[in-house]
């Protein structure tokens, strides 16, 4: 029902518009998530420090988990493998993140901008997700069905 009232135009310029969107969206978020999977993995035990159960404990199992969803998941996101899935998978991963390290309204008050603004950024982010998920990687991938 929604398909017949919301159309596409048939327009291969729109067609190609909505292609380098979508790669320009998996190409810009990516680098994000590829620099922390890296800092992650870099310090594993003090990433698990930070996490519920602690670094000998359940942290230690997330850590290893955010480590390999970021990676993995930007490197999907960039070569447009898997992405609808991927997309789906960091969604409340950044919901998790954004609630439990930017919570500005518990935050010191010379932490409460920076804060907000990293707040922000992954609302932005769970969008650009959200697209992903909706739209797929688009044509503009590595592997075509």
């Amino acid at each position: 029902m929604i398909s017949s009232i919301i159309q596409e135009p048939k327009d291969t310029n729109f067609a190609t518009a909505q292609a380098w969107t979508l790669l320009l969206l998996r190409v810009s978020m990516a680098p994000l998530f590829l620099y922390s999977g890296i800092g992650k993995l870099m310090s594993i035990p003090a990433t698990a420090a930070r996490l519920p159960g602690g670094a000998d404990g359940f942290g230690l199992f997330l850590a290893l988990g955010a480590t390999a969803l970021e990676l993995l998941g930007a490197i999907a996101l960039l070569l447009g493998i898997f992405a609808r899935p991927v997309a789906l998978a960091f969604i409340p991963y950044i919901i998790a993140a954004t609630l439990m390290f930017h919570n500005f309204w518990a935050s010191p008050e010379a932490m409460v901008v920076p804060q907000t603004l990293n707040f922000l950024k992954n609302i932005g982010l769970i969008g650009g997700m959200a697209i992903i998920a909706a739209f797929g990687a688009g044509p503009l991938r590595i592997l075509r069905r």
